[in-house]
């Protein structure tokens, strides 16, 4: 009886381990290549943020006391439905080191318009910045399945030929 036991707790365990999922490892990217956050000055951390939001342009600058200041214009591609996304500006040194970083801020942005997105350093010490993006949500919640849609265009209108 007491083997049988024994024998009950080895599976339960064995099934809690197997059914039981992390911690995980950091994802180690390929020897030889930086991390996205030292090669990119803007990383989108959700897939649907990509899919929703259109990079128009940005630029970094030097204020007169030395700080960055990072401005960049995003286009709601939803023709009708204002959304919400959380943006964070890291500023680094020449070694890729952080050395500063703004709060997550809430933007809004109105449906189909451009809305720029702006934070700067308080250290004249940074050299070069990452926007990170996360979180897209609209007014009732999350945007969910926005991976692979085509976006309406509405001023754009085909004229297929007889």
């Amino acid at each position: 009886m007491r083997h049988m036991q024994m024998v009950c707790v080895f599976l339960l365990a064995l099934m809690v381990m197997t059914g039981c999922k992390g911690p995980y490892a950091p994802i180690a990217h390929k020897p030889g290549t930086e991390p996205m956050q030292h090669s990119q000055r803007i990383v989108i951390l959700d897939r649907n943020v990509r899919n929703a939001l259109l990079y128009v342009n940005s630029v970094q600058k030097r204020l007169p006391g030395g700080q960055i200041l990072v401005q960049a214009n995003f286009q709601n591609r939803f023709p009708n439905d204002d959304i919400w996304a959380d943006v964070k500006v890291e500023f680094l040194d020449e070694h890729n080191m952080l050395l500063d970083q703004t709060e997550w801020m809430s933007i809004h942005f109105p449906a189909w318009q451009v809305t720029m997105v702006q934070g700067s350093s308080i250290s004249p010490r940074p050299v070069k910045h990452t926007m990170l993006l996360r979180n897209l949500r609209t007014r009732d919640g999350n945007i969910q399945g926005t991976w692979g849609t085509v976006f309406e265009m509405p001023w754009f209108q085909s004229v297929v030929p007889n």
